[in-house]
């Protein structure tokens, strides 16, 4: 694998340029104050190699939370930011976030107009910012998947809903780009 000097790797013959991810933060700030809860995943080789780690999510039940997703590719010299770079393209990205004991209450805080002209669709979510209200106490898995949703063929592939099809486990269309599991504690 070859990356230019933005860290985009060049060894493929298809549209999307797969992004080289090796951190993702997610950071939790309490909507009353409070010290945010900062989760990270940590790909320190890139593909191959050992295998990325994160670091477990801690949260109060009964806390609303803002969410902020930031990725990066620290392998790169100097770090890219790929947060700018979603932002960037957000009508065609989208970042889906769930938990399987469904402890936590979760909502997009952002659209594509948030961060741009919106010329291809309706304003859809974008998911680099989340409100999260944490419930009841307990344990869970919580997934983070980065998808990238260009357009196939003239026909948008990001339409209103894919958030539901996800909770629910059905198949999305696009490319993975990040899809990773967190422990999830509710206290």
């Amino acid at each position: 694998m070859s990356e230019d000097e933005h860290g985009h790797d060049d060894d493929h013959d298809h549209d999307h340029e797969t992004e080289v991810i090796s951190r993702v933060e997610l950071i939790f700030t309490p909507s009353d104050g409070g010290t945010a809860v900062v989760a990270a995943f940590s790909d320190p080789d890139g593909d191959g190699g050992m295998s990325g780690s994160s670091e477990p999510i801690e949260l109060s039940a009964g806390t609303e939370y803002t969410l902020t997703i930031t990725l990066s590719n620290d392998l790169a010299d100097p770090a890219v930011d790929i947060t700018e770079e979603i932002a960037e393209e957000a009508e065609e990205h989208q970042v889906f976030i769930v938990d399987d004991a469904m402890l936590l209450t979760t909502a997009y805080a952002d659209v594509e107009s948030d961060y741009g002209t919106n010329a291809v669709n309706e304003d859809l979510p974008v998911g680099l910012a989340h409100t999260v209200t944490a419930g009841t106490a307990g344990t869970s898995k919580f997934r983070v998947m980065l998808r990238h949703l260009p357009e196939l063929n003239g026909t948008p592939q990001k339409t209103a809903g894919l958030e539901d099809d996800f909770a629910a486990g059905e198949a999305l269309p696009g490319d993975v780009d990040v899809d990773l599991t967190f422990d999830l504690t509710v206290i």
